[in-house]
């Protein structure tokens, strides 16, 4: 059904194109007819009142130039805004595709979590639980609850970043305490993972402190899902932006798929199960872009890793490097 209307608005596109160049091909046809019956009447009328033939050749094609010009113009205009409101009909739907996609994915990723938060508390509340292991089960609770504020902190920052009235808070920080603190607040959440800071050089770049940890904590969380295990965080200086570059030694992938994983609702599957909402990686890439910096991805193939590279504008000059 959905083929079937993407054609149909194809068509009617098509369609209305079309007639727009029949009906501007008549008129300028019959227009150009009726300048040469007019440069005609004009010859007769000047050889009947004076008896001396009058040469027009110049001024028909005069005219007629005109008329081309113009029904060109009109020509173009019109088409103009038949693509202008195609491409709007288009990005409409789209929007509208993505925002339902959105809640559903939303609805999927909030119910895993708050399904175990409820377990977990009627099994606290049956008295099920040996008082030993009472310390391990509100430890996976928070674990939950602290998924279900991260997702709500990465839609909540993705909205206000893409609204008219939403600009981010683009404020001077050290590039070095940033990282610091999405690193400390993961490790006070329990989330299990082995991080490896190689370099981090000083800098002071230009963030937004929200969706600095929305990134940054996307990153990782795709590291830490399917990458094997280990991650490497790698930080470089250029002449004006800071960069830093999260690397795995999980699946990897194709390189010239490497647009592809920050489409939206582009989900990974590994190990048969499919992950994710799909909007991680999109909306990260959104939110660099916001604050002028940049996201990127590689991979040298399957099975040899994966490295995403977030860059930042320095605030000032370049510091020295660490």
């Amino acid at each position: 059904m959905s083929s079937w209307r993407a054609r149909f608005e194809y068509i009617v596109a098509g369609s209305a194109l079309t007639v727009i160049a029949v009906m501007v091909t008549w008129w300028a046809l019959l227009a150009r007819r009726l300048v040469g019956e007019t440069v005609r009447l004009q010859q007769q009328l000047h050889l009947a009142t004076t008896g001396e033939p009058i040469d027009l050749t110049e001024q028909a094609a005069r005219l007629n130039f005109m008329v081309t010009t113009e029904f060109v113009a009109v020509a173009v205009a019109l088409c103009s805004a038949v693509a202008a409101l195609f491409y709007v009909a288009r990005q409409r739907k789209l929007a509208q595709v993505r925002l339902t996609r959105l809640l559903q994915f939303t609805s999927h990723e909030l119910k895993t979590p708050i399904a175990g938060v409820r377990a977990l508390l009627q099994t606290l509340e049956l008295g099920a639980v040996p008082l030993e292991r009472q310390r391990e089960f509100l430890k996976r609770g928070l674990q939950e609850v602290d998924r279900l504020d991260h997702l709500a902190e990465t839609i909540l920052t993705w909205q206000r970043s893409v609204t008219s009235d939403g600009n981010l808070s683009l404020t001077a920080h050290d590039a070095r305490t940033l990282v610091g603190q999405v690193l400390e607040h993961r490790s006070t959440t329990g989330v299990s993972e082995t991080v490896a800071i190689t370099q981090l050089p000083d800098a002071r770049v230009r963030a937004d402190l929200d969706a600095f940890r929305v990134i940054l904590e996307n990153l990782l969380d795709n590291a830490r899902k399917y990458g094997g295990g280990h991650t490497e965080l790698t930080g470089a200086l250029t002449a004006n932006t800071w960069e830093l570059s999260v690397r795995d030694g999980g699946e990897g992938f194709p390189s010239e798929q490497a647009e592809r994983l920050f489409d939206p609702f582009t989900r990974h599957e590994h190990d048969g199960m499919t992950h994710g909402s799909g909007l991680g990686l999109y909306i990260s890439r959104q939110l660099a872009l916001r604050m002028k910096g940049e996201l990127k991805a590689h991979s040298e193939g399957p099975g040899r890793g994966a490295v995403f590279t977030f860059s930042l504008p320095l605030v000032d000059e370049v510091p020295a490097r660490g």
